[in-house]
């Protein structure tokens, strides 16, 4: 069986899924911000009882699950193809265009999407190619700075990918009221 990976970002936090009962919580796993290779923790969801590993890895920025509708274009051409944004972080976005291309690593695009109710307007360079999906890293000139709309799409994709993540809901354990980040067990298995 394959385990999930979980990153950690900048703030030392992680995001939880239990693969039982499905609770999410956010953990402060910041005894592990300085890992250069994953490590294998064993997880106790207090909700429900169940166990399980993951792999914690080290990432710049949480990347969210999405099914998002959009467009692409290179950066010469004028015609727009239709994509499917499939993760977002504050640094870049994954996405599978509708029809194949042959996009290479280092081809700046134009991307459109909408969060919400905000349209927003991003330039990419490809990171990577694995099969159908493209991985892409928001672009910014070097020594440039940003315009005032790239920061509000900076704010609002900031804002969509913690949407349900930085929010700490009450749960009940044992009849009592806690937080679900409180009702998680970590372990460090590494040597497992």
């Amino acid at each position: 069986m394959t385990k999930k990976t979980v990153f950690i970002n900048n703030d030392g936090m992680a995001r939880f899924e239990c693969p039982n009962c499905k609770i999410t919580v956010v953990a402060d796993v910041s005894q592990y911000r300085n890992i250069d290779k994953a490590v294998k923790i064993k997880c106790h969801c207090k909700t429900c009882g169940h166990y399980h590993s993951v792999l914690l890895e080290r990432r710049q920025h949480y990347r969210k699950k999405v099914n998002i509708p959009g467009l692409y274009r290179w950066n010469q051409e004028k015609i727009k193809r239709p994509m499917t944004v499939k993760n977002l972080s504050r640094s870049g976005l994954g996405f599978q265009p509708e029809i194949q291309k042959k996009l290479k690593i280092g081809d700046l695009l134009f991307v459109e999407f909408h969060l919400d109710n905000t349209l927003i307007k991003k330039k990419v360079i490809v990171r990577s190619t694995p099969g159908f999906h493209i991985g892409t890293e928001f672009f910014n000139l070097p020594g440039k700075s940003k315009k005032r709309a790239d920061e509000d799409y900076d704010m609002a994709i900031a804002r969509y990918t913690y949407k349900d993540v930085s929010s700490k809901p009450a749960g009940t354990f044992n009849g009592q009221k806690t937080l679900l980040w409180e009702t998680f067990g970590i372990s460090d298995n590494s040597n497992q």
